[in-house]
């Protein structure tokens, strides 16, 4: 399948934003978002085969749902004060999982293409939001929305710059009269 993941991609940038002011916060909800989306994969694909289309969306949201809240649960029973922050990206990460599941994510057999999206994300929650806890006892606005998005905005220039800058093109420009 080749379908395109902007919707999950677009999911994925509420939590990334919302929840990296600080390196605990960003780690947990990562954790959370590995551990719910392996459950559902794996739920998933034990009954996949036996669903219809409609019966599979529904049997995702209940899935996914029922594995956000217990999820949820199990942190705020353990850690109270990181629940709280976190508890409204609870139902961001079910929507995400439907979303993977409708799009096919998991139908498909490439173990890579989901370990890369998982590492990926990991690896923007942890350094935003360390970033943003080391920038945010000089500059407030670090540790606000706004100021995550502008973080990742220089963040992703940077690496655009840096790619652009470590692979030069090969291909002379010749003068045109």
């Amino acid at each position: 399948m080749n379908k395109p993941w902007g919707l999950t991609r677009g999911l994925l940038l509420v939590p990334l934003v919302g929840a990296s002011h600080s390196l605990v916060g960003a780690l947990a909800l990562w954790l959370a978002w590995t551990l719910i989306l392996s459950c559902q994969g794996l739920a998933m694909g034990l009954v996949r085969q036996r669903l219809t289309s409609g019966q599979r969306l529904l049997a995702a949201i209940v899935l996914a749902t029922t594995l956000a809240t217990c999820t949820g649960l199990l942190i705020q029973a353990w850690a109270l004060e990181l629940y709280q922050p976190l508890s409204l990206y609870m139902g961001w990460i079910a929507l995400s999982c439907v979303a993977l599941e409708h799009g096919g994510f998991f139908v498909e057999s490439r173990l890579l293409v989901r370990l890369r999206l998982v590492g990926v994300f990991g690896l923007l929650m942890i350094s935003l939001g360390a970033i943003r806890e080391l920038i945010g006892s000089g500059l407030p606005l670090a540790l606000l929305a706004p100021g995550g998005f502008i973080l990742l905005g220089l963040l992703l220039a940077a690496r655009q710059a840096w790619t652009a800058a470590k692979s030069p093109s090969t291909l002379e420009e010749t003068p045109r009269p």
